[in-house]
């Protein structure tokens, strides 16, 4: 798992990141064009190709994943309080 995310990083750095000069300073911290997240991966070829519906499902995205994690963190707070998971609370523990 620590290999996968590192790998993961180290290609998002080289993809993102600009270089830095013989002092060890960029000009500026990303390269020009690259915006963060942008790693060009979409091997379904789902990402629409109009700049502003990109930005709009990128906002869509954002979203759906804040929420994501407001939900999530409400399961956890629940197992905290109870002791019990989501499943066994609500007196239904098969899945």
């Amino acid at each position: 798992l620590t290999v996968g995310i590192g790998a993961a990083e180290f290609t998002r750095i080289r993809k993102g990141w600009a270089p830095l000069d013989e002092n060890g300073k960029a000009e500026t911290a990303l390269r020009d064009g690259y915006f963060p997240g942008d790693l060009a991966f979409d091997p379904l070829n789902i990402a629409p190709e109009d700049p502003e519906e990109f930005a709009l499902m990128q906002e869509k995205e954002l979203s759906h994943c804040r929420l994501a994690m407001i939900a999530a963190s409400g399961f956890l707070a629940q197992e905290a309080v109870s002791g019990q998971t989501w499943g066994t609370w609500w007196g239904d523990a098969t899945f």
